[in-house]
């Protein structure tokens, strides 16, 4: 779909035909126009709930462009819309066309028709194959002229703006074009938009669909809610802005895939192109939805639940359409575990107990089978012989001629975290024997694991030991997976962090998936697998790397994420958009631009990993991981158990202190500071962060600076300070480290302030009222 706007006045001139010297033809077409071309680059602005482009063009004609899809918790229809303002900052009045044109056929049949609609003013067409399947192509307003053809260049000739000729014979791979006229005194604006709407239930659905969504002002305003709502839970805020960007575009980019499809809500690993739903996937998704949705995590686990074999095994991937399930012949690969520790994951960070009896038997019968699948060495053993997707155990399942089968040191570390999460889960559903049971096999995994496959030559586990016997020494990305799910000993931990941020690993995008050096390495084939830039993989190794290295863990979110910012025209990357893998080499994004399953394990790695949210036991734990020149992070409206916590780490008096809504459990000193009343407090730089925590006649105070340079931060306090009032304050700067006491304040003095905070340092105001 693209827009034209064409003066409504100038004819064409036939400088062509005049120079041939040809009598017989017009120096001019009176019913041809001119393209209005822009007199300048415009600025494009890219938001979580839409995309908007403003520029200029000739005539001193001001246009902003806006496409969005609407998303609201009301409706979702499958409408898309693209609305227009055009305003006249000329002396004189214009008078200004509009075309729209859409490819009307899509990747349907060559079978399309259509015709316009005088009730709605818009053009309806249909597969003749599909009569069901309608699109209604039109503007908010109804259309002026219209047609449908196979004169493709009507869309960008820019001397030939022929007029339309209302003709909707055309058949086959159409285009449809509509269009409206306006006139614009000097000053004046006008707002329209184009609309695109879709219905696969026939014409009248079709109908209502487009009637309703010319309401585009309401439109906009419900998706643009959508997202502010979704996105003010689990705001993290650092001192680094490339991160704190990061963890917002993420939760962004996780609502934009997510679909209702015929059977569970979800989505698939290749949005738009696969209906497949891969269980992998859905459970590393979970992790970051836990922070975001946690009724979508809920919904998808539900569904997974089912995705089984009668075995207990869970399948590869089920068909959102019709609920086929597949296995690849595989007799166990990460989809049964990681269905644990999703299910885990879930319940730690909700508590509903409903939810736990519900899915608990799925639970034990996956922790059975990977029990049932240990050879005599009491390694978990995947038997398959194939190569690519036939016989890879592994997340990277998808290298042609390639096996990692047998003894594989990814698939033990994460069934020994399966089976340690299944006995948490089996006591906390009443089963205290069953607990101990799964509890002790754990324990007997973690020792074969360490026994037989940690490769004595360099104190770093194997690849695996295939079906054959053979010991693979590949030291490779999978390497985190001991390390996330605490199978290594702390030496070994601490040694395979430190091997994987070396040069011969690590790009400026983040951690390579294999060695520069291997003789396996490709950087730009085989999906990456071999050799590119995975981004989940560098955030996987954030998290790992958050115990024994903080800065490489903030390396791996800050690498990770800036990465798409970096030259998108290069780069092949959309700013904010989490895309799916870069060359290892060149660093350009060669697969997705908007990968489903990277951005949750951002939000995760984030969550989890930097801000320290510890949620393995019964109760919230909370330890931050600051790099040695972090001063500050705040993490507000975290979901947990029903209710929403928020919290400031601080550098204080050389030790970290948390100030928080709730008395939390944590190994660094903690003030529960009451109810966070952050949104009430006004803030005047984009640069600032704040947190505000009120409690009885107190008000606990924070800023925190993201910039380079100190940064003077005004503030209002007018709904959160009684100016009849006196108060008492307390004020601790970053900069001096030390707290000052600030006496005896008139309220009507203090609702209207300013501060002034050293680089990446932060301000504490405590108030107290008389």
């Amino acid at each position: 779909m693209n827009i034209r706007y064409s003066t409504a006045q100038h004819g064409v001139s036939y400088r062509a035909a005049a120079a041939r010297g040809d009598e017989t033809l017009r120096f001019c077409r009176p019913e041809a126009r001119v393209q209005l071309e822009e007199s300048r680059h415009g600025r494009f602005r890219l938001h979580p709930a839409y995309q908007k482009r403003s520029f200029e063009l000739v005539g001193g004609l001001e246009v902003s462009e806006t496409l969005f899809v609407p998303h609201t918790a009301r409706v979702d229809p499958a409408v898309v819309y693209q609305s227009i303002t055009l305003r006249n900052q000329a002396a004189r009045r214009r008078a200004v066309r509009i075309y729209a044109y859409a490819n009307l056929r899509g990747e349907a049949a060559n079978d399309v028709v259509g015709r316009f609609d005088e009730s709605l003013g818009a053009l309806f067409a249909w597969n003749e194959s599909v009569s069901d399947w309608v699109r209604v192509f039109g503007f908010s307003s109804p259309a002026t002229a219209y047609m449908t053809t196979h004169d493709v260049s009507r869309a960008y000739d820019p001397v030939n703006v022929l007029p339309l000729t209302n003709d909707v014979s055309a058949r086959g791979s159409i285009f449809g074009i509509v269009q409206v006229n306006l006139e614009l005194a000097p000053g004046e604006e006008a707002e329209l938009a184009v609309i695109l709407a879709f219905s696969p239930a026939g014409e009248g659905a079709a109908r209502e669909t487009f009637a309703a969504a010319r309401d585009f002002r309401r439109a906009f305003q419900e998706t643009v809610e959508h997202y502010r709502a979704k996105l003010a839970t689990s705001q993290l805020a650092t001192p680094d802005p490339i991160i704190t960007q990061g963890v917002q575009w993420a939760k962004a980019n996780m609502l934009r895939v997510m679909g209702d499809y015929p059977v569970a809500r979800a989505f698939t690993n290749e949005p738009g192109v696969s209906s497949n739903v891969v269980i992998r996937d859905l459970a590393w998704f979970v992790y970051g939805c836990d922070w975001l949705d946690q009724s979508a995590s809920r919904e998808m686990l539900r569904v997974a639940a089912r995705m089984r074999y009668p075995t207990g095994k869970l399948a590869e991937f089920f068909n959102a359409l019709d609920g086929r399930i597949e296995d690849y012949g595989l007799n166990i690969n990460d989809d049964t575990p990681l269905f644990i520790l999703a299910v885990g994951h879930h319940y730690q960070a909700t508590g509903e107990a409903d939810f736990l009896q519900e899915t608990f038997p799925a639970v034990e019968a996956a922790a059975r089978y990977i029990l049932s699948q240990r050879d005599e060495r009491g390694l978990v053993f995947c038997t398959a012989h194939g190569e690519n997707v036939w016989g890879i155990a592994s997340w990277r399942n998808v290298i042609p001629d390639y096996s990692i089968n047998g003894a594989v040191t990814e698939i033990n570390s994460l069934c020994y975290g399966a089976l340690r999460e299944a006995a948490q889960l089996a006591r906390a559903s009443g089963h205290d024997e069953l607990g101990r049971e799964f509890d002790q096999q754990a324990e007997r995994l973690k020792a074969a694991i360490n026994e037989h496959l940690l490769n004595p030559d360099n104190g770093i586990y194997y690849l695996n030991i295939d079906v054959d016997g053979n010991r693979h020494t590949d030291v490779t990305s999978d390497e985190v997976f001991p390390v996330m799910f605490k199978v290594a000993p702390e030496e070994v931990a601490f040694r395979i962090i430190s091997r994987l941020n070396g040069s011969d690993f690590w790009t400026e995008a983040g951690l390579r998936t294999v060695s520069r050096q291997s003789p396996y390495y490709d950087p730009s084939k085989h999906v990456g697998l071999l050799g590119g830039v995975w981004p989940g993989v560098v955030f996987w190794y954030a998290f790992a790397a958050a115990k024994y290295h903080p800065e490489a863990m903030v390396r791996g979110l800050h690498d990770g994420y800036r990465a798409y910012l970096a030259d998108p025209r290069k780069n092949n990357t959309v700013p904010g958009q989490f895309s799916e893998w870069f060359d290892g080499e060149s660093l350009v994004n060669r697969g997705m631009r908007l990968s489903p399953w990277e951005p949750p394990r951002y939000l995760w790695a984030a969550i989890e990993g930097l801000a320290g949210v510890n949620i393995e036991g019964e109760r919230l734990r909370i330890e931050p991981r600051l790099p040695p020149d972090w001063k500050w992070l705040v993490l507000r409206r975290l979901p947990y158990r029903g209710r929403t916590i928020s919290f400031v780490a601080v550098r204080e008096d050389g030790a970290l202190h948390i100030y928080a809504t709730d008395l939390l459990d944590s190994p660094h000193a903690v003030t529960a500071c009451g109810e966070d009343v952050s949104e009430r407090v006004g803030v005047w730089s984009d640069q600032a962060s704040v947190a505000a925590f009120a409690c009885d006649e107190e008000l606990c105070l924070f800023i925190g600076n993201s910039a380079a340079q100190t940064l003077i931060v005004p503030f209002d306090l007018d709904d959160l300070i009684d100016g009849e009032r006196v108060y008492k304050l307390r004020v601790y700067n970053s900069e001096y480290s030390g707290w000052v006491e600030g006496g005896e304040n008139r309220g009507e003095d203090l609702r209207v302030l300013a501060v002034s905070i050293e680089p990446h340092g932060f301000f504490i105001v405590h108030f107290r009222q008389r």
